[in-house]
């Protein structure tokens, strides 16, 4: 081999070396940027019929300056065809779509509201969150639709129900207190004209 094709070959692997210390470089760089980038959502959320939920959805920026431009929540019923539900737009608002969740939904931050939760509305819920410049996330929870009341709200409706019932004692209590002195002073007034009796001229 020739000092010239000797000469090619260490250059060759020098450059090589070095542009593959370059990319390993970049990767680790961007990684964290990237890595932190993402929307998160819980896997799986409880809603009882009757009752609000909320499914949670929040947008991490990370360290790369990001603006959401828009915040999609798509259905995916078992079984069915994926339903567009409500879409929010900063420049043009909020759009309900024409479906069995609309008047019962709304976009609170990036989250989505479901009031008076049905069986129906069981399902796979996918948040899509569009942000300049960086592109699109998304990511989905499941909906489960229980019919039984919460444990978590017996304490609350047994404490509004001893609140309802000392106020309609102190009601109940107030009114006869106020009934009785009437009746007292009425019996007093009676007595005392009785007693005096009328009022004679000579």
């Amino acid at each position: 081999m020739s000092s010239s094709s000797l000469s090619w070959s260490c250059t060759m692997k020098t450059w090589s070396r070095s542009a593959l210390m370059l990319l390993k470089l970049m990767y680790i760089t961007l990684l964290p940027v990237l890595d932190s980038q993402d929307v998160k959502v819980p896997s799986e959320v409880t809603g009882y019929v009757g009752h609000d939920v909320t499914l949670p959805c929040d947008f991490i920026p990370g360290q790369k300056e990001s603006k959401i431009t828009q915040v999609q929540w798509v259905l995916k019923p078992p079984g069915g065809e994926e339903i567009i539900i409500i879409v929010f737009s900063y420049m043009l608002g909020v759009s309900t779509h024409e479906t069995f969740l609309k008047g019962r939904v709304e976009i609170k931050e990036q989250s989505l509201i479901i009031k008076n939760v049905k069986k129906e509305d069981a399902g796979s819920y996918t948040c899509s969150i569009a942000t300049f410049p960086s592109g699109s996330f998304e990511r989905s929870t499941n909906l489960v639709v229980q019919e039984q009341t919460p444990v978590w709200m017996l304490p609350r409706m047994i404490a509004v129900g001893v609140f309802v019932l000392i106020v309609l004692t102190m009601f109940t209590t107030t009114y006869c207190i106020i009934a009785r002195i009437r009746r007292e002073a009425s019996v007093k007034d009676s007595v005392y004209t009785d007693v005096a009796g009328p009022v004679m001229s000579d």
